[in-house]
């Protein structure tokens, strides 16, 4: 008795998959190009905040710090706009076009720190102004 021979079964083509996904050749560039802008221009826009706030922080700090120096018994404005600039020249480069400007009264000792954000944007500006202010620490009778 003889074999049958055995039949090929002929192999499942991808032809069907093909033809079905050939519509969408090319669509993630597309996709990506579409989507690659807008996550651009948001992660910029999340550092530009944290500049923002980091250059206001420096400017409130530095004020705070001239205040303390300038309201202690027997200190001047220098000595608070003095304590001022070293603060800022030690907290690095998060504002630019720093100004510090000191009024001491007999009561009351007003620091204001001014100056400008870093930014990522060309063409924007933020412009930083912090105030901080204290009594003057002065002998007073009981």
């Amino acid at each position: 008795m003889t074999q049958p021979l055995a039949t090929a079964r002929p192999r499942p083509t991808r032809r069907g998959r093909a033809a079905r996904w050939h519509h969408d050749r090319g669509s993630s560039p597309v996709e990506f190009a579409v989507i690659a802008l807008p996550m651009l221009l948001l992660t910029f826009a999340v550092v530009q905040t944290g500049l923002v706030y980091f250059a206001q922080s420096i400017a409130l700090g530095a004020a705070t710090q001239g205040v303390n120096a300038a309201r202690g018994y027997q200190s001047t404005a220098a000595a608070g706009e003095a304590r001022a600039a070293a603060f800022l020249s030690t907290a690095g480069a998060g504002l630019d076009n720093q100004q510090v400007v000191v009024t001491r009264t007999g009561s009351e000792v007003r620091v204001t720190v001014t100056g400008k954000a870093i930014t990522v944007f060309p063409g924007l500006n933020w412009t930083i102004n912090k105030t901080a202010h204290g009594p003057v620490e002065r002998p007073t009778s009981p």
